[in-house]
């Protein structure tokens, strides 16, 4: 009996260990050593259509009014993609949260490309504004990165005088004394 204590008990411990060992090691090795191109590979005949419109016709007669409303130095997309608007620093996770999350409008410093708003368009009916509310990760990283957003009811139509002065009451000051500063000296040289 101390011979099987002794001799052979500390041999099937060792035996047992490299045997889990090799397991683990294949195991990892199959996770770890995939080819750096792991991209799904679209077939010639995808099955995928083409969506019949980008944007609601409400969200484009909003669009329209922004566009007409907006100074010459800014300008506006639709459905734009939250990781185009920040980047990681430091830890991921937060990077990660919002990876494919979209916002409704961004207003941006043509020149620059700079997002200065963020607008959320919302349905009056309380049933669509609550399945169309911005997640809130997106939320909290826009006001981390100082970027306002402004939450603007969808309308059968719209007075461009008043959504300017929405708009540019949402934005910070100096982003307003930029573009009051560009336009001003546009309108000086006319």
């Amino acid at each position: 009996m101390e011979f099987l204590l002794n001799v052979l008990l500390p041999i099937a411990i060792i035996i047992l260990t490299v045997v889990l060992a090799v397991k683990l090691y294949k195991v990892l090795q199959k996770k770890f050593n995939k080819p750096l191109d792991t991209k799904h590979k679209v077939p010639t005949k995808a099955q995928v259509s083409l969506k019949s419109n980008y944007c609601t016709e409400e969200e484009m007669r909003f669009l329209n009014a922004l566009h007409k409303a907006l100074p010459r130095e800014c300008i506006s997309f639709p459905r734009v993609s939250v990781s185009k608007l920040i980047e990681p620093k430091g830890n991921l996770n937060d990077y990660k949260a919002v990876l494919d999350q979209f916002v409704d409008v961004v207003v941006f410093l043509r020149k620059e490309m700079k997002p200065i708003l963020v607008i959320d368009l919302y349905q009056p009916s309380p049933v669509a504004q609550q399945l169309k509310e911005f997640d809130a990760n997106v939320t909290n990283i826009l006001k981390a990165v100082k970027l306002p957003i402004m939450k603007k009811e969808i309308q059968s139509s719209y007075d461009i005088n008043q959504l300017l002065v929405e708009v540019l009451n949402h934005l910070d000051t100096a982003t307003i004394t930029l573009i009051r500063n560009k336009y001003i000296g546009l309108s000086d040289k006319k």
